[in-house]
């Protein structure tokens, strides 16, 4: 299967998906996510790999949503044409993902690092949930992901106020797992991934397995959906949107 915004590769029992849409600076849309997951079934297929890393480029792992994308659709054309539908499948990849983050993972960018086993961070890069800016939340999971990361204060005060934090503040909060140094990020953070995966397969998996498991997570992850799509239909969205795009302040809807 050959892709046009993300590259795979092996390296040993490493498997390697590059987000690579730099002429919008990685940001997602529909097709992005759906080679996303796609390029993670692969390399999970292949029996020689045991996990695998995510990344980005020097400046963004993903600013999350394609804006312009996002500005045409409403609920019902966001379940029509699956917005979710690949990212909600990540979860059915068993052997485990490290989030290698370089430069910006906002929005779904970040929500994407959630989904993975642990982050390790470059020292420049930075975080965030600034979705409230368009007018709209996290969809893709972020409230109740990062809620059992950091605990309801932190996330209400991120997700509420939109804040873009350092990698400093992202490790202290326990979002990050190992800062390094930006200089020899990629070179350190790849011997890192590869270590992990030396480690036995079947041991990783059930790691993943027993730490993942959540009853009520799915329920939630449904309710937070549900906030999403409603507010995908809001006047507040269209001034978001506008207003991010036009480099203007927004004037709310209260």
């Amino acid at each position: 299967m050959s892709f046009q915004n993300v590259i795979i590769k092996k390296i040993n029992k490493l498997g390697l998906l590059k987000i690579n849409r730099v002429k919008q600076n990685n940001s997602m849309d529909i097709k992005t996510s759906s080679e996303i997951y796609e390029g993670l079934k692969i390399l999970e297929k292949n029996k020689d790999i045991n996990c695998i890393a995510i990344c980005g480029n020097e400046k963004f792992f993903s600013p999350g949503a394609d804006i312009n994308e996002l500005k045409k659709l409403n609920s019902k054309s966001a379940k029509l044409k699956g917005l979710f539908k690949s990212f909600d499948k990540i979860d059915k990849i068993k052997i485990p993902i490290i989030s290698l983050v370089e430069g910006h993972a906002l929005g779904g960018g970040l929500e994407v690092c959630l989904m993975s086993d642990f982050i390790i961070s470059s020292s420049e890069a930075k975080f965030g949930l600034p979705e409230i800016n368009l007018g709209l939340i996290p969809g893709i999971g972020g409230t109740q992901r990062l809620k059992k990361i950091i605990g309801k204060f932190n996330t209400n005060y991120l997700c509420m106020s939109g804040e873009i934090i350092s990698a400093q503040q992202a490790y202290e909060l326990g979002i990050v797992s190992k800062i390094i140094p930006k200089l020899n990020f990629r070179e350190i953070a790849f011997q890192f991934a590869k270590k992990i995966s030396e480690k036995p397969k079947y041991n990783l998996i059930e790691i993943k397995k027993l730490v993942n498991k959540d009853e009520n997570f799915n329920k939630m992850v449904k309710e937070e959906r549900k906030s999403f799509y409603k507010l995908l239909d809001s006047e507040n969205k269209k001034i978001g949107i506008d207003a991010f795009l036009n480099k203007s302040k927004p004037t709310w809807i209260t």
